[in-house]
């Protein structure tokens, strides 16, 4: 049974000048338009508070060009944050912003850092379904990444997925509805859901959508934000999801630099009801994560590092 999760708060940050002069993943698409992107930017932000989002905006940093892509510096669920480890060095001074914003904003979270110095964990790599989660194993987030989350969020099934090619496990899927995932037409992204697919301890729905662009999306308290100026991307949304309420939103500017809609907001998850949290009985039972070897069943902590690489091979 998919959980219902609610976004009750979320980080955001305002788009730094200084990110003009980066050379991101997706470069060649143009030059960065940065009163575009700014505008964009608060567009996305408006529509989280008005879907009910108590969103924490944090001023623009120079210094870190980076910084509006706050997804990937925690992960929170239920209560604990789990402060990342971004695969790239000169991002992980945007934790110590995160940490500082989380103290101040949010005092009730439990705070929890990674102290595997070898681990590295960006938030795009986690998928929280409501009911488990899913960890890429890609070129920014490692097996020991995978380890840290399994042991913080002790109540989900968390099962490492090798991701195929070089962006982030949510750049290929994603949640668009409790149960439903979003999946990119792509090679890639066909081997990716494979693997999920096998680890996974639910069964999910599967919505394949032909623009790659599309495929992050953002399900937020019952609304799904999706990028707007696809029409084939539109028409399967409306004939799938048409029950659905939805919100197309341009996002054109800081795709070029590699960015998605989910990887502006950092998500405070709560949930609300359905079959994803354990009961305190269940905890015991599940430890920190059920990984399929075979026929049996292992606690991803208990795993060595070389085992994982096996497992998401």
């Amino acid at each position: 049974m998919a959980s219902i999760v609610r976004f009750s708060h979320a980080i955001v940050s305002r788009i730094p000048e200084s990110i003009c002069k980066t050379v991101g993943g997706n470069a060649n698409k143009g030059e960065l338009s940065i009163s575009k992107a700014r505008e964009e930017h608060e567009q996305l932000v408006a529509v989280l508070r008005k879907l009910g989002v108590d969103v924490i905006e944090l001023v623009q940093d120079e210094t870190l060009p980076y910084s509006c892509f706050v997804e990937d510096t925690a992960v929170v669920i239920n209560g604990i944050a789990l402060l990342t480890r971004p695969g790239k060095k000169e991002r992980r001074k945007e934790v110590e912003t995160t940490r500082s914003t989380l103290k101040r904003e949010l005092p009730d979270l439990q705070i929890t850092e990674i102290q595997d110095e070898k681990a590295t964990l960006d938030g795009g790599d986690v998928l929280f379904t409501g009911s488990e989660i899913f960890v890429g194993q890609s070129k920014l987030t490692n097996s020991q990444g995978a380890v840290a989350v399994a042991n913080t969020f002790l109540e989900f099934p968390t099962s490492p997925v090798k991701v195929t090619g070089g962006g982030h496990l949510k750049s290929l899927i994603s949640l668009v509805a409790p149960g439903i995932l979003a999946v990119a037409n792509t090679k890639e992204a066909k081997e990716t859901l494979h693997r999920m697919e096998q680890m996974a301890e639910c069964k999910y729905q599967v919505l394949m959508l032909p623009d790659l662009e599309t495929v992050n999306c953002l399900f937020v308290n019952g609304t799904l934000l999706h990028r707007a100026g696809f029409p084939d991307t539109s028409k399967v949304l409306e004939e799938k999801l048409s029950v659905l309420q939805r919100v197309p939103l341009s996002f054109c500017e800081l795709g070029k630099v590699g960015g998605s809609l989910s990887s502006c907001v950092l998500p405070v998850h709560k949930i609300l009801a359905g079959g994803g949290a354990a009961t305190t009985d269940d905890k015991h039972r599940r430890s920190n994560v059920a990984v399929r070897e075979g026929e049996t069943d292992r606690s991803l902590s208990t795993l060595s590092v070389q085992e994982l690489d096996l497992l998401t091979c």
